[in-house]
């Protein structure tokens, strides 16, 4: 009898212990979403690599490898690191896998050679970031290397160039809506100018599209860009009846948006923008044509960056331009 009890003890003891380990795996199973939604890519047995949700491309044939494989969580991009440092997740050399930037070499591994017997697949070609950041030839790249692979890595994201004009196309820069004395006259029929005088020019619907500056931003593949444009200079000109320009002048840097006439003597010029007496000789209905031409300076998440010259398509307007005559009385 003793020995009975002694044997159903035990057994209620080992079922105690296996039910307490049974909810501490469910407990381990169960972590904080903080930990849950940590990237932890996983590697197949043939090599490639199933990334994070969102995450980035697949890896090599003999695994991951490197400090960061990519990843980040479904909200926002995600980001690449190399050796501490962050790189973007794709480049024109393909995308991060851990260790290098992977691409399609060829889709048809018996390309005169034979890769282990595979007729199918791919081979990728394996770019190392310092060989990809600074465009070094193959065969001068320590780590470049070709290998098999039965998918395609992932297609590699947008450039930062490329992110940065599309940020630029957000920005929607434009010339602006022409400001001048005499006033256009399409808004003003009855505006005349009188010839030898000074005529100020000015961009009057003054925003962060006309005269900036204006800053935007796009992102994709991991890369994100911040672009801010600012208005370098406009081109104007005075164009006659039959063609001929009678006037050209540009107003750059902080004078480039001009200033709006505000009443003051007629012969007094523009303090930033406009012709002079000297240019405005020519009598009759006249084409003002502006041209704004701005500067764009772009900076990518992966410490690359650039500048993009912008010209906006031009605007023109009518103004008329009168003699004065002198009434001579006896």
């Amino acid at each position: 009898m003793l020995t009975g009890r002694v044997n159903l003890s035990t057994r209620r003891a080992l079922a105690a212990v296996v039910l307490a380990a049974v909810m501490a795996l469910i407990a381990l199973v169960q972590v904080p979403a903080a930990i849950a939604d940590e990237c932890i890519p996983v590697t197949l047995p043939d090599g490639v690599v199933i990334p994070c949700e969102g995450g980035g491309g697949g890896g090599d044939e003999g695994g991951g490898g490197g400090d960061n494989p990519g990843g980040g969580g479904a909200e926002g991009p995600q980001t690449c690191e190399f050796k501490g440092e962050e790189i973007p997740c794709s480049s024109p050399y393909g995308s991060w896998n851990g260790r290098c930037y992977e691409r399609v070499f060829s889709d048809n591994p018996q390309d005169g050679n034979d890769w282990e017997g595979h007729d199918d697949g791919f081979l990728v070609e394996c770019t190392p970031p310092e060989c990809a950041q600074n465009n070094t030839p193959p065969d001068n790249c320590d780590g470049y290397a070709v290998y098999w692979r039965p998918s395609a890595p992932a297609a590699a994201g947008p450039s930062a160039e490329e992110l940065a004009r599309r940020a630029v196309a957000a920005m929607n820069l434009t010339m602006g809506q022409i400001g001048s004395t005499p006033p256009a006259t399409t808004s003003n029929p009855n505006a005349v100018g009188a010839i030898g005088l000074p005529i100020w020019l000015w961009i009057a619907n003054r925003a962060e599209n006309t005269i900036g500056p204006i800053t935007r931003t796009a992102g994709g593949g991991g890369l994100s860009v911040s672009a801010t444009g600012t208005l370098d200079r406009v081109e104007w000109t005075l164009t006659s009846a039959n063609g001929t320009t009678v006037g050209a002048i540009t107003c750059d840097g902080a004078n480039a948006p001009g200033t709006p006439y505000d009443g003051r003597d007629s012969a007094e010029p523009s303090p930033t923008c406009g012709f002079g007496p000297d240019l405005n000789n020519s009598p009759g209905n006249l084409t003002l044509t502006g041209t704004a031409y701005w500067v764009v300076e772009w900076q990518s998440s992966g410490g690359q960056g650039g500048q993009i010259p912008f010209t906006s398509p031009p605007n023109s307007t009518q103004i008329r331009i009168g003699e004065l005559q002198a009434l001579v009385r006896d």
